[in-house]
């Protein structure tokens, strides 16, 4: 925050006149403004920012109106300290710079032209070895290195020796009919070349052109043309010189010599080799680029007939970090909004950086052990034995997978940080991520609580209200409880009217112990007979009813993928755990393909196929369908969401709160942030044929809230699969 006594100063700005008392306000930075003041007083008042007055002496003897421009001109960056000082220290910085140029002569003579009368102490060629340059004279050295050709191999090489000198350099190579410059890379610090090769990689359409252009040998001819290399160079100066000055970062830059025109991307480092960052602002869209971008691409999927038009659904695609390094991320994600596009393009890349930042557990984060011996090391460690994952028949029956996880068993470990009591625990690591290093598989990750946010506590908000959803939702389900309908409001029945003759839609407020809104939606397709269903907690019951029944909806894009023969076979490649599905079935029987107590449902995108199955939407009708009807009013509700107020509710049950922090470096310098967040006894989501039956709360669920005289044995909870994935 600036001093009381700074001095402000504005750069270039265009007003106009559009009345008497109103004008327009363009600046540099492309903010656009409308002024309500009279123009002439407006222009008078520009004009004494002009480095001179502070805010309280610019804000003098003005309607108090003009506070609130000041701080919008100061956001917009036009409205800024005054320059003498920052001038001085640019001027500084360029004078004591030495310039050091490498690669091909056709380019580094003319960017020696070029740079030659902008104020740097020395320009010249770099020497052989780079060894030589006098470490002293490293931190205001710079290196230019510039190619006619792709040149990922020699920009590749010297990427890894100035990472071992700490050399500044900035690189610029031709490919694909364009000159790209950049990124300004300071080692350790911001992104590398390195970085550079394995997002473009990673976001490949066809991953064998990049690889194909890194093995390219360099051009037999010169085959780039004097005014081109002349506007190239010009460019490549003024980036320099902002670069060096402080003045502005340089992303990578597609320069077009043709049409003079000039393409910004934003190279993120690569979170296997984690680099400190600045966090950045969400709204920038740092992640989505179709080059070098996480998110790699952007589609609104068409309403299926008979959908509410309304309900937009986003899916994008997300760059394959498997390229690059061990890092199974799913490939696509998908929102949905019943507002607008951009609402469910965001809820989509929302989507997507949990599961990328979900997919992977760095090894230099674990810690491997039992409990009991952590606990003698004096460090704090989540009791195995309130996990409850499967019960002690399950661990019994004949080729079980998964072996109990006792105080005295050794697995890999994570540090998380329990809310509750705000210190760190440290939770089995196989909850987050498959453990792979243990010496017995002891459970699958939980599905459940992994989610995105701006900030850690709204990844760990979001992360709750699903853990407390699938709680609740498996409670239900296993318990096949019969519970009464909502009746549609106004505003429901307005967002789905125009799918009234093609679907039917039942909302079950479904019951839990933590007085959260958590409602479930059914949609079936009358014509097919698939049967969906979407789930949503929110502290606003009406609100919940709106996300599950986008979600119910949305599920129906999932079903039409499933019975499209040639689809399905061609998302194979790109998304692995289709494996797990039964061969597709034109007669839609999938019924007939999986066994008959649902063992084989190892995945939760199976218990869709399955219900693919008209005949599976008849077994599960008894508590879907032809219910009885309850009023809106009555509904719990939280009124605000607030962590606090979730938090709240479940830990007056007497349950704890944890998270494991999940951010990669890229989307945190992206603004966001990831957790898995993870409430011990509680009941996860999970496909029907690995049930987490636990410690018998699912039964002791079922009389306490209501649904049954007595507890259900496990042999009697309903093992039919959820049609949900």
């Amino acid at each position: 925050m600036p001093a009381e006594d700074t001095a402000w100063e504005l750069l270039d700005t265009e007003v106009y006149d559009l009345g008497q008392d109103m004008c327009f306000l363009a600046t540099p930075n492309g903010g656009q403004f409308y002024i309500s003041a009279p123009p002439d007083e407006f222009r008078a008042w520009l004009a004494r920012c002009d480095g001179t007055r502070t805010r309280t002496e610019l804000l003098a003897g003005m309607s108090p109106d003009y506070a609130e421009v000041v701080d919008v001109l100061r956001d917009d960056g036009c409205l800024r300290p005054a320059g003498a000082a920052r001038d001085a220290d640019r001027a500084a910085r360029i004078a004591r710079t030495t310039v050091l140029l490498t690669g091909a002569p056709e380019l580094t003579n003319p960017l020696a032209h070029a740079l030659a009368t902008t104020g740097y102490r020395h320009v010249g060629p770099a020497p052989e070895d780079l060894i030589a340059i006098d470490a002293a004279d490293l931190t205001d050295t710079v290196l230019v290195a510039a190619f006619p050709h792709p040149a990922h191999a020699e920009l590749g090489r010297l990427d890894g020796l100035c990472a071992r000198l700490g050399l500044r350099w900035l690189p610029l190579r031709h490919e694909r009919g364009r000159a790209v410059l950049g990124p300004a890379i300071t080692p350790g610090v911001s992104a590398d070349f390195t970085d550079v090769l394995e997002r473009r990689l990673s976001a490949a359409a066809d991953p064998r052109i990049p690889e194909a252009m890194r093995a390219a040998p360099p051009p037999g001819a010169r085959r780039l043309r004097g005014g081109d290399i002349r506007w190239t160079a010009s460019q490549l100066a003024v980036s320099l010189e902002r670069w060096i000055s402080g003045e502005a970062a340089v992303d990578e830059a597609e320069l077009d010599p043709r049409r003079l025109t000039r393409l910004e991307r934003t190279i993120l480092p690569v979170p296997t080799r984690p680099r400190p960052v600045v966090r950045g602002n969400p709204d920038d869209d740092l992640l989505l680029d179709d080059q070098v971008g996480v998110v790699t691409g952007v589609q609104e999927l068409a309403p299926l007939p008979g959908m509410p038009a309304q309900l937009r659904v986003c899916a994008v695609d997300v760059a394959d970090m498997r390229r690059v390094a061990d890092w199974p991320n799913d490939r696509q994600a998908f929102g949905t909004s019943w507002s607008d596009f951009d609402a469910a393009r965001r809820s989509a890349v929302g989507e997507a950086v949990e599961r990328y930042c979900g997919s992977r557990l760095p090894e230099d984060r674990l810690r491997f052990g039992s409990h009991a011996s952590l606990r003698r090391a004096g460090i704090p460690a989540l009791d195995p034995r309130r996990l409850h994952l499967y019960s002690e028949r399950q661990y019994r029956s004949d080729g079980f997978p998964f072996a109990p996880l006792t105080t005295d068993a050794e697995c890999s470990w994570v540090e998380g940080r329990s809310w509750t009591t705000g210190e760190p625990v440290w939770v089995p690591a196989f909850l987050v991520a498959h453990g792979e290093h243990d010496p017995l598989p002891y459970s699958d990750p939980l599905v459940a609580g992994v989610a995105c946010g701006t900030s850690e506590e709204h990844a760990v908000t979001s992360g709750l209200e699903e853990v407390i959803e699938r709680d609740t939702t498996m409670l239900w389900w296993a318990n096949a409880a019969r519970l009464p309908r909502l009746p549609m409001t106004d505003r429901l029945r307005a967002l789905t009217a125009d799918s009234a003759d093609a679907y039917d839609t039942t909302l079950i407020p479904l019951d839990n112990e933590f007085g959260v809104p958590v409602l479930a939606a059914v949609v079936r397709d009358r014509a097919t007979g698939w049967l969906a269903i979407g789930f949503a907690t929110r502290p606003d019951p009406y609100e919940a009813a709106e996300k599950a029944l986008a979600e119910g909806f949305t599920l129906h894009h999932t079903c039409r993928f499933l019975d499209d023969e040639k689809a399905l076979g061609d998302g194979v490649a790109d998304l692995p755990h289709l494996g797990n599905l039964m061969p597709y079935r034109a007669d839609r029987r999938y019924l007939d393909s999986y066994r008959p107590d649902f063992a084989d449902v190892r995945d939760l995108l199976c218990q869709q196929q399955l219900h693919l199955d008209p005949r599976a939407g008849e077994h599960v009708a008894p508590w879907l369908e032809d219910l009885p009807f309850r009023p809106w009013h009555g509904l719990p509700a939280l009124g605000e969401r607030r962590l606090a107020a979730y938090r709240e509710r479940v830990e007056a049950r007497g349950f704890e709160v944890i998270s494991v922090d999940l951010t990669t470096c890229d989307a945190e310098a992206a603004g966001f942030s990831a957790a898995h967040t993870i409430v011990p006894g509680l009941v996860s989501n999970f496909p029907a044929g690995m049930p987490m039956w636990g410690n018998g709360r699912i039964g002791r669920a079922g009389v306490r809230l209501g649904w049954r005289p007595q507890p259900l044995a496990e042999t009697e909870y309903n093992v039919f699969p959820l049609p949900h994935a």
